[in-house]
């Protein structure tokens, strides 16, 4: 009888130990997130993402950890730590460039749940962010264009923008392509230049290549560079032309001659997945982002730079078209070639 009293006694201690860490660790869950190589302080992506976990650990009371890789080399690496360490309900990877690393070593570790921003993989242990970006870039585009039509630029024989990208990807590229449909959706005469700084972090070079950029003419450039858009800008300021932010609203930089910024609220939108997985609400795939969500458009709160009101109700009716999937926006050079053709 003692032995049965015995056994019973030390089931129910098993019982209320395994409850107890299945309590405490509910209420402590924690969290990892890795940033890009261009680490926090990039005034850009990685700084939204940051504002995002904090507001979720705020508000959510969520723990993370986070990992400022110094090359893309390390991403692996660091992901793969955080789940061998089985310490955290979700790794976030920020930007698309650690794909790879996400695609391997989500398959070596089944159940533990990823997330990556600014990707359209498909894997089963994976929600991918997918902003469509591109909406707003267009926008800033046809600003340009309709810009350029007006006495803005009256003192040159021919219209010019420019689109500078941080590196080459496809979805950066895709972003170029999408800004310089703008242009020609409203200007179809004028020419759109670009250049790849291959470094989102260098602000000297891409301020190089934004003044040689301005002197073929460009009158405005669309940065689509990271933390190396603050030379764009620097560049802009010293030509006395134009330029157009992304990510957070950069118009403050240089309300002078930021015209807009193609706003992503990443920090939202990872708030809200955060909040969605912390509900049992988590659902592998990729999880598309628009303008029509409210968290994606371009922004024109403190800029100085004016645009008359007829540039302004043109925008927001190509806005309304957009959002309707009366316009679709090319993404590739050969579709905005067809694209030009069949209009």
């Amino acid at each position: 009888m003692k032995k049965s009293i015995s056994i019973l006694v030390l089931l129910n201690l098993v019982l209320l130990m395994t409850t107890g860490c299945t309590e405490s660790r509910y209420k402590s869950e924690k969290i990892a997130i890795i940033f890009s190589s261009v680490g926090l302080g990039d005034k850009s992506y990685n700084d939204l993402c940051y504002e995002g976990v904090l507001r979720a650990q705020d508000e959510l009371g969520i723990e993370f950890d986070y990992s400022e890789p110094k090359s893309p080399k390390e991403y692996e690496n660091v992901i793969r730590e955080y789940a061998e360490s089985e310490e955290y309900v979700l790794i976030i990877a920020v930007e698309s460039e650690q794909v790879d690393g996400v695609a391997k070593v989500s398959k070596d570790f089944p159940k533990q749940k990823f997330m990556i921003s600014d990707s359209r993989a498909t894997l089963p242990n994976v929600v991918s962010i997918y902003e469509k970006w591109t909406e707003q870039v267009f926008l800033n585009g046809t600003i340009a264009g309709l810009s350029m039509l007006s006495d803005v630029n009256n003192n040159s024989k021919e219209d010019v923008a420019g689109v500078i990208l941080g590196i080459e990807s496809s979805q950066l590229r895709e972003a170029a392509v999408a800004f310089e449909s703008g242009v020609k959706y409203v200007n179809p005469d004028a020419k759109v230049i670009s250049a790849v700084v291959n470094d989102f972090a260098a602000h000297s070079k891409a301020k190089e290549i934004a003044l040689l950029l301005y002197s073929r003419g460009a009158i405005f450039i669309q940065h689509l560079a990271g933390s190396a858009g603050l030379g764009v800008f620097a560049a802009a300021n010293e030509a006395d032309k134009y330029a157009f932010g992304v990510d957070g609203n950069q118009n403050f930089y240089d309300s002078d001659h930021i015209v807009a910024t193609a706003r992503r609220d990443i920090n939202n939108i990872l708030y809200e997945e955060i909040k969605d997985m912390k509900s049992g609400n988590w659902n592998p795939g990729v999880h598309e982002y628009a303008m029509k969500e409210n968290v994606l458009q371009e922004a024109r709160e403190g800029s100085s730079v004016e645009l008359s009101d007829q540039i302004v109700q043109r925008v927001e009716t190509i806005r309304n078209k957009t959002i309707n999937k009366e316009i679709i926006i090319p993404l590739t050079a050969s579709e905005l070639e067809e694209w030009k053709i069949n209009r």
